[in-house]
């Protein structure tokens, strides 16, 4: 299994934020760096509209869970 072109977590997260996703990117609009600090299943990333419209972009992802970080790296 890779991990690329996902739409979805590859595995449900209790508190995951997949339903405020679209809020978020919607009040964000199209950031030169996004940082998830509570990453979990990661729904908010996942859930970007399109990627960046400019040659330089980058996402920062953690977690107090540092095994969870490791699955997503």
């Amino acid at each position: 299994m890779t991990l690329t072109n996902l739409a979805k977590a590859p595995f449900p997260y209790y508190g995951g934020k997949s339903k405020a996703a679209p809020a978020v990117w919607a009040a964000l609009g199209d950031p030169s760096h996004y940082v998830e600090p509570f990453a979990g299943s990661l729904a908010v990333l996942l859930g970007r509209p399109a990627l960046a419209n400019r040659s330089y972009y980058s996402e920062t992802v953690n977690d107090a869970d540092g095994l969870l970080v490791n699955v997503w790296r």
